[in-house]
């Protein structure tokens, strides 16, 4: 057996590293912790659903995994609702809206109603 070169050690640790990062990442992604774009992808989002969420996310100043996530902070009600009413505008179920933000389909109709009711109150 042969002693380990201080470069071989140093390069085996490196290569450790990335691996352990990519299944951090790889973890995050599953658990729905970012944005579900291909893992290890920089590309736009694929649904329609993920572009709206994506809009509406930037123009609040949030991130759309923040919007998607389990928070209840206040910050997010807004543009959560604004999100859910338009994807109901174009079409998509209180199911499917509620399944793409893990939330049960009355709590979606909840939202919607009070997002409504903001507009009217304006």
């Amino acid at each position: 057996m042969t002693a380990e070169s201080l470069i071989e050690m140093e390069l085996r640790h490196a290569k450790e590293r990335a691996e352990l990062v990519e299944q951090i990442r790889q973890e995050a992604y599953t658990a729905g912790l970012h944005d579900r774009v291909k893992p290890g992808s920089v590309s736009t989002p694929v649904s329609i659903m993920e572009q709206v969420t994506e809009t509406v996310a930037m123009a609040h100043k949030v991130l759309p995994s923040e919007l998607r996530g389990p928070s209840r902070f206040q910050h997010f009600k807004a543009p959560r609702r604004k999100i859910w009413a338009e994807l109901h505008g174009r079409g998509y179920s209180l199911e499917q809206i509620g399944q793409f933000f893990g939330r049960h389909h009355t709590t979606i109709l909840s939202g919607i109603e009070n997002h409504k009711s903001e507009l009217e109150a304006r």
